[in-house]
């Protein structure tokens, strides 16, 4: 009986669901406000580290590719 959808009744727990989703949204925003400047940096640090690993990475990936079918 659980799979039954019954399209005309009403439920009241939508929303509550969207009232936590707000609450969510206005912790994130007042958490990154607390965070300051040095997290700003920190994470583009933290960004262009990652963005240099994937560089080598794929590069290294192009090479095997190349490599393996013979091209260079």
């Amino acid at each position: 009986m659980d799979n039954v959808i019954n399209l005309f009744s009403r439920r009241s727990a939508p929303k509550a669901t969207t009232q936590t989703r707000v609450s969510e949204s206005t912790q994130q925003t007042t958490s990154a406000v607390i965070l300051g400047d040095n997290s700003f940096i920190d994470a583009t640090e933290r960004n262009r580290a990652n963005q240099q690993r994937l560089r080598k990475e794929r590069e290294q990936a192009n090479k095997n590719v190349l490599k393996s079918y013979r091209i260079k």
